[in-house]
């Protein structure tokens, strides 16, 4: 079965360097032990279901979910970190292979999509703008 929590590191890991920007697993990213400065994104885990062997069984398929929240100061800023998320989880090159590998010792991600693009939410109270996405990624054993 897959381990969530490397699941989670490596999506944390591609997503910062592939935006370019700061990303926390589950809270506000630190950079130099202070708070980001938006732009930003926070990882969340979502649901993570099984398919096929029994529960304990280390050949089984998995699908995690994960939320993306892009943080920023302004609407444009939202949309142009969301626009860079959505392309470092899916993008693709020519030849259909990943633009950005998402590496999980022992398993081999198969599929990912988008579940959901909520677009920005603005919240002039706080001056920041939210923008919430969702990707469900599909996992197997490697083989080999």
């Amino acid at each position: 079965m897959i381990e969530r929590r490397l699941v989670t590191q490596a999506l944390g890991a591609l997503l910062a360097t592939a935006t370019g920007k700061p990303c926390g697993a589950g809270a506000l990213p630190q950079v130099d032990g202070k708070p980001a400065e938006p732009p930003y994104s926070v990882l969340r885990s979502l649901t993570l279901t099984l398919d096929g062997a029994p529960f304990t069984d280390r050949h089984e398929d998995s699908d995690t979910y994960y939320q993306v929240d892009c943080v920023a100061r302004t609407h444009a800023q939202a949309e142009w970190l969301a626009d860079r998320v959505r392309t470092a989880v899916l993008g693709r090159d020519t030849d259909g292979a990943w633009l950005h590998a998402l590496t999980v010792p022992g398993f081999s991600c198969y599929a990912r999509e988008l579940a959901l693009d909520a677009g920005p939410e603005d919240d002039p109270a706080a001056v920041i703008v939210s923008y919430v996405i969702r990707f469900q990624l599909r996992w197997t054993p490697a083989t080999g």
